[in-house]
């Protein structure tokens, strides 16, 4: 009989990159840092793994850069501050006080200088090895919106070129410290400025659509050219080949490569299919490689794979290496996908379906064909067809390619004249026969699964209006003859999937439903409701059977799995996550491990593994461990057995320096008082404080971490006069054995003697009051027996 599961462990997907500020990537594409909100978080991109967080200063991070070499990072927020961090050590190493905020910096090629562009027009040149300013460049009349370096420290063509909002560039010669060449060749921020490797060639682009190329010797015009597009980068790229190009990135979403003779475009990266979705390129870094990675305004990284490129073929698509995902967002479903469900598929508030490899967390796919955000998500039983519900009133059914691995489009379903907010596949075939679809427009459809793919179909089975306000979730039964729809009319209602019809009412719940869902293996489903309930019914009566309660908040999802022992997962808008045994009612166990509304859960192999994702875009990944929790409460509780037993056999033989130590171990308060009275009492060594002299310097010799928790215990006794005797013979040994100032090196050993103090006040008060008290009473005594007399 299979076990019922009561514990599971996980494992955490998190937000990385949140904010409008760039990231920024070490020259090898190997460390990449990211602002979230106030703080910055460096990655290791080839093991994707966190290498630090760092905390803010409780303004938002305005910009970030790291050197080429990976070692340093400069970190500047609302505040002005500028904080240098030291990878390797992982600290902060220097501090400064900008003259204003910086929105833009750059770094050399040899990792020895960064520059930062402030709002009010000041260009700040940082040394960063010496840690102190080289230079303070002053002319810009507004902000600086591009910085661009050229040239080594101590060379002699030692340069830096700046953009301003205005239009305005300027050059400076870092060696002779003074601006040598002011231009105004633009109507609008410059956004881009860059020298060519060879050094013959210096560009600008700019947010008025141009790029203008200079000749170097003189820094005039020698080409403008209309990008058609506001320009927020521009520089040069040397190909294998050795020919140099000048790339632009911006609004359109797209990095341009272009021919600096010609001005003819010579490849870009794929087109963006069009959505209401508005992405921008915000900064374009050129890795050691001449790889390009793309920052995209989503908080998406696109490496673009350039390096093996030898030769430019007019209207060339620049292969994309790798995508990154800084952040997901409002995550609205998900479910485990692909022949071995080992990917997981995301709707989330963008148009693009989003599926990740949870081994490589870090990285995406992204699937184009919606035209606005995706609601909702189903996957068939061999994971292998992927349905995806939109906004933009379509569905779209994908199909896994097994030569490519990876899902193609097969075919669309128009014809929702709202958005289809909820929808699922047949379940007793591997390949799905039809599709259901429900819509904000109040109507089920059920569509035909076409047998040929790219079809677009635009007539459905039949379509009827289910439901008086917004359908939430659709579930099909195991063998296809019913179908059930959620909706926020209060109401769940089960369909023949054959004729349309309704068959089942399931009225009950006081507020809207969010979810409904089969048990694949009985007749009964399950419903999560806005009322924080959740409620099972019989589909043999479509009867209440059982109402769960427990949540605080909307429950959001609820999931039946375990074939033999039948339980429940839910999720709701407090973000907890609960586990429920179905036949006594109760909650096995609480999840806690988001802090937003949980949107989303799919769960795998019956319950082996599940995951969720909540609106802040977490993703976790849960794995049943309870074998492993009942087998390791079996040790325990064994191994407790045994110390038990030797303990008692330690205060038999009166060795109590053993003694001690084990019920020390133990931690239980009452074991370890017990034994310490036992030693008192029996007072086998009177000239010791507590009857022994072994176990005086057993207690001298404890660690650290021992004295921490025999003195949380002495507090404990010291608190109750019954105790307190014992407590300050404790007291006692530990004070005149161990020297003051090793206490006080012992971290929190001294906060806990100070609470301590006020109640040794407070007996020896009492102590003296008795002792007061007794010696009236001897007077008293004394007086009665003279008066006998």
């Amino acid at each position: 009989m299979e076990v019922i599961k009561t514990t599971y462990k996980h494992k955490d997907i998190e937000p990385f990159y949140v904010g409008g500020t760039s990231a920024t990537i070490s020259s090898n594409g190997e460390i990449l840092a990211t602002p979230i909100n106030e703080d910055v978080i460096i990655t290791n991109l080839y093991t994707n793994e966190i290498l630090h967080k760092i905390e803010g200063d409780g303004e938002l991070i305005t910009n970030i850069i790291i050197t080429p070499d990976g070692s340093k990072l400069a970190i500047l927020s609302q505040s002005q501050q500028l904080r240098i961090f030291d990878v390797n050590q992982g600290q902060i190493i220097k501090t400064f006080k900008l003259p204003s905020p910086s929105y833009i910096s750059t770094v050399d090629v040899t990792s020895s200088l960064f520059a930062f562009g402030g709002s009010d027009g000041v260009i700040t040149v940082w040394d960063i090895e010496g840690g102190y300013v080289t230079h303070s460049l002053k002319g810009h009349g507004t902000t600086v919106c591009s910085l661009a370096f050229y040239g080594e420290l101590n060379s002699t063509e030692w340069k830096l070129a700046s953009g301003d909002i205005m239009g305005t560039v300027k050059i400076w010669d870092l060696v002779k410290r003074k601006c040598i060449i002011t231009s105004n060749e633009h109507n609008s921020a410059v956004r881009g400025v860059g020298f060519s490797e060879s050094g013959e060639f210096f560009i600008t682009g700019g947010r008025d659509e141009v790029a203008i190329i200079y000749n170097t010797k003189n820094y005039k015009p020698i080409n403008t050219y209309s990008i058609t597009e506001q320009v927020e980068n521009a520089g040069f790229i040397k190909l294998r080949n050795n020919k140099e190009y000048f790339y632009t990135a911006g609004a359109e979403n797209t990095l341009k490569i272009w021919n600096i003779h010609t001005g003819n475009l010579m490849a870009q990266s794929a087109t963006p299919f069009k959505t209401n979705e508005e992405l921008v390129i915000i900064d374009a870094i050129k890795l050691d490689n001449d790889d390009l990675v793309l920052v995209i305004s989503d908080q998406t990284l696109i490496h673009l794979n350039l390096q093996d490129t030898y030769e430019l073929i007019p209207d060339m698509e620049i292969p994309i290496a790798k995508r990154i995902a800084g952040n997901h967002g409002i995550i609205a479903d998900l479910r485990y996908v692909g022949p071995n469900f080992d990917l997981i598929a995301l709707a989330t508030n963008s148009p693009a379906l989003r599926i990740v490899d949870t081994s490589k967390p870090l990285e995406l796919k992204l699937y184009e064909g919606h035209k606005d955000l995706l609601n909702a998500l189903d996957v068939s039983v061999n994971g292998k067809w992927l349905a995806t519900a939109s906004k933009d009133n379509e569905a779209i059914l994908w199909k896994w390619d097994d030569e490519e691995d990876d899902f193609k489009l097969y075919a669309r379903f128009q014809g929702h004249a709202g958005s289809v907010s909820s929808i699922a596949l047949s379940r007793s075939d591997e390949t799905p026969k039809f599709l259901i679809t429900g819509s904000s427009d109040l109507t089920i459809k059920k569509w035909k699964i076409p047998s040929q793919s790219n079809t677009v179909v635009k007539t459905s089975e039949y379509t009827r209006r289910a439901h008086e306000k917004d359908i939430n979730s659709i579930d099909v039964a195991p063998n296809d003859e019913y179908f059930a729809s959620a909706s926020y009319d209060k109401l769940g209602k089960i369909w023949n999937t054959e004729t349309g019809e309704t068959i089942g009412v399931l009225k009950g719940h006081k507020r809207g439903l969010w979810d409904i869902n089969f048990f694949k293996y009985d007749k009964l489903i399950v419903t999560g409701s806005g009322d924080k309930t959740i409620k099972v019914w019989s589909l043999n009566d479509f009867t209440c059977l059982k109402t769960f309660e427990g949540h605080t908040n909307s429950v959001q999802r609820v999931k039946f799995f375990n074939r033999n022992n039948p339980q429940l997962l839910s999720t709701g808008a407090d973000g907890l996550i609960k586990l429920w045994d179905y036949k006594s009612g109760e909650i096995i166990k609480t999840f806690d491990n988001h802090d937003n509304r949980i949107w989303s859960i799919d769960i795998k192999d019956d319950g082996i593994q599940f995951v969720t994702a909540d609106a802040d875009g977490k993703i976790s990944e849960w794995e049943d461990n309870s074998e492993e929790e009942l087998r390791l409460k079996e040790e325990q509780t064994k191994l407790k057995v045994e110390q038990e037993q030797s303990l008692s056999n330690y205060i038999n033989n009166k060795d109590w320096p053993n003694a001690f130590l084990l019920a020390l171990t133990l931690d239980h308060s009452m074991r370890l008082y017990n034994v310490l009275k036992s030693c008192i009492e029996t007072n086998d060594d009177p000239s010791s404080t507590i009857g022994s002299k072994e176990l005086e310097s057993t207690i001298v010799s404890l660690s650290d971490d021992q004295l921490i928790k025999l003195f949380t215990k002495v507090r404990d006794w010291n608190v109750n006069f019954r105790f307190f005797e014992i407590s300050q013979k404790l007291i006692s040994v530990v004070i005149l054995n161990i020297d003051d100032e090793k206490l006080s090196e012992v971290k929190g050993l001294m906060k806990i003697i100070d609470s301590i103090i006020p109640y040794n006040e407070r007996h020896f008060t009492r102590i003296d009051d008795l002792i007061e008290q007794s010696f009236i009473l001897d007077y008293a005594v004394d007086q009665m027996n003279k008066s006998i007399a």
